[in-house]
């Protein structure tokens, strides 16, 4: 494989200075050679490698797709909407819309943050899956497979034949901490590969081979088109990364001008397609923002800041981190840590060696300081210390708010500077040296993130309640096509039934039962979705009756609400400390109801 000119100048210093790594890596033997530099094995390797590390992270139990009592905060909202999906007998446009989640309204369950690429590829095959089943374990093998097997190619494009050098530096981003913290909340958000292959296709496009154009054309539609159909936060860095491409490709001539703008139209018009295929467009253009722009950021310590859980060698420096900053949480780790003082002081005596193409080098590092400008909000902490508020009555923060968890958008500035760092001990020192100082500061960056670790894991291994015991809940399904639970969750989390895992408790239920339900939690919701699940589904209680296709889960004001409305009295009983309403006068549930339940005195 043809060295990158991008990188072929950053090696250049070590590879003319040491002609010794020549000699050793011309010693080794051709056969071993080949065999670790063969795509099939290196994938095959990073399968087994993405299943043991996502077994050592998380456990055997999130990995079971049968298991699901460990899904609790956003881990269950993403379960149920996927589940909603599932149980959608319908295909609709865009294709992860559903009336089961939303009803009747209906809503995209994008929004709920499933990964929508993976919804629709198991949906078709619903019906031989079973029940339950969450692809959350194989999401998480599946990432750390990926990030490693990228990570390999990208550093194979690098490093050359210096193989020794490839497997250790693609571990550090195998092991890297954000995406080790990010499974804990988030398994669609944990898609780093992405990114990671962001990178991969701006450094093939600088190659000279006369292949490499159309290659970026092809890579960059496909890679676009995966991103934005995974999460606006891994799509919006992607778009970045390939801007930044085709403006370093405009200025060595390789692109006119007129080129690069239609390359990158192109490019747009496939994300955008993708975009609103996944459900990420909205109609009407509402929906997007949401409160939480300038707490969900990063802090300027995050580098150096392993979170409330701390490190083997370092102690949290943001003791409060978690109140918000924790999405920018961007923990370097104490071996890569080293390494920066260690690239630092061989910079400060060699300067000569930090020659690098400004052609490539400049539109990337614009990329990642926009990037990391926007992580940082128009309100800059350092700690405690508010830095710079730039929009102290935050007049411009709505424009930004639909990327309110912008500490997110650090990852690829992060990642660059990890590849940097990686790749500079290989301009001051020999190569043999050089990998034997990646291999021990490897060794003290794995030892350093294990609380990270035993926090992650912990996280997924936390008991929720199950407060829903009788078993006239069980049977719902078997009666009514839809649960209604008033006031919906996201109409306030302390009003509606079940407070705070109000969500969970009814939502688990709803997908058990495969029954369509109004209520649901989701980082965004439509203005449209709102007004009717917060306001008309309300007051609709005083002129319509209950819809006899539906069971409903209300608080006892509601059910008030309910007895003087027309439906009137003797509908609605207490069941294990929830109140729920049975419309229908002949169902085996109501006759459950009064044999079980406590009824109402209305």
């Amino acid at each position: 494989m043809n060295q990158a000119p991008a990188y072929s100048d950053m090696m250049a210093g070590s590879e003319a200075a040491h002609s010794s790594s020549r000699v050793a890596t011309a010693a080794s033997p051709a056969s071993r050679s080949l065999l670790l530099d063969s795509v099939w094995l290196q994938l095959a390797i990073s399968c087994v490698v993405g299943f043991l590390f996502a077994l050592l992270v998380m456990g055997r139990g999130p990995l079971n797709p049968r298991n699901t009592d460990w899904l609790g905060e956003d881990g269950a909202c993403h379960y149920i909407g996927w589940e909603l999906l599932r149980h959608d007998p319908h295909w609709h446009w865009p294709l992860t819309y559903s009336t089961y989640i939303g009803y009747p309204v209906g809503e995209s369950t994008a929004l709920v943050d499933i990964n929508p690429w993976m919804a629709i590829a198991f949906k078709p095959f619903s019906s031989v899956l079973p029940e339950p089943f969450q692809y959350f374990g194989i999401e998480a093998v599946l990432v750390y497979a990926l990030q490693f097997f990228i990570a390999l190619r990208l550093f194979r494009l690098i490093f050359g034949k210096n193989l020794w050098g490839v497997w250790i530096a693609a571990a550090f981003f195998l092991i890297a901490p954000p995406l080790t913290f990010r499974l804990k909340f988030h398994y669609t958000l944990s898609n780093h590969w992405l990114l990671l292959a962001a990178l991969l296709v701006f450094f093939q496009a600088q190659q000279d081979s006369p292949t490499a154009i159309r290659r970026f054309i092809v890579s960059a539609l496909i890679l676009g088109a995966i991103g934005f159909a995974t999460n606006p936060y891994i799509a919006f860095p992607i778009a970045l990364v390939m801007t930044a491409a085709v403006a370093s490709l405009v200025w060595k001539g390789r692109f006119s001008p007129r080129q690069g703008i239609g390359v990158l139209g192109l490019v747009a018009f496939a994300c955008l397609f993708s975009a609103f295929a996944a459900g990420f467009i909205i109609a009407g253009g509402r929906g997007y923002g949401g409160h939480g722009y300038r707490v969900y950021s990063m802090n300027l310590f995050s580098l150096f800041d392993p979170g409330w859980f701390g490190s083997k060698i370092f102690l949290a420096i943001i003791p409060h981190l978690e109140r918000g900053q924790y999405e920018g949480y961007s923990y370097l780790g104490a071996g890569v840590l080293v390494l920066a003082v260690i690239v630092a002081a061989f910079a400060l005596r060699h300067r000569d060696r930090l020659q690098l193409d400004k052609r490539w080098l400049l539109p990337l590092a614009g990329c990642c300081l926009l990037l990391t400008l926007m992580a940082l909000t128009t309100k800059i902490m350092a700690g405690s210390t508010v830095v710079l508020d730039v929009d102290p009555h935050q007049h411009f923060s709505r424009f930004l708010a639909p990327l309110r968890s912008s500490g997110r958008l650090f990852w690829v500035p992060y990642y660059t500077l990890l590849l940097g760092l990686l790749v500079a001990p290989y301009r001051f020192m020999d190569r043999r040296r050089a990998n034997a100082l990646l291999a021990a500061l490897l060794i003290l960056q794995f030892f350093d993130t294990i609380p990270l670790r035993r926090w992650t894991y912990a996280g997924v291994h936390v008991d929720f309640p199950k407060p829903l015991q009788s078993p006239v809940w069980h049977q719902l399904g078997s009666v009514y096509q839809n649960l209604v639970v008033l006031p919906a969750w996201q109409c306030g989390t302390h009003e509606s039934p079940g407070d705070a895992y109000g969500y969970r408790y009814f939502g688990f239920l709803a997908s058990e039962q495969k029954m369509r339900t109004n209520s649901y939690y989701t980082a965004r919701y439509t203005a449209e979705a709102l007004d009717y699940h917060c306001k008309r589904s309300l007051n609709d209680l005083a002129t319509k009756p209950l819809s006899p296709d539906s069971a409903y889960v209300v608080t006892p004001a509601v059910a008030a609400e309910i007895a003087k409305g027309p439906t009137g009295p003797g509908k609605c009983y207490k069941v294990d400390e929830y109140i729920l309403c049975s419309p229908r006068t002949d169902s085996v549930i109501t006759s459950q109801l009064k044999q079980q339940g406590t009824p109402l005195a209305n």
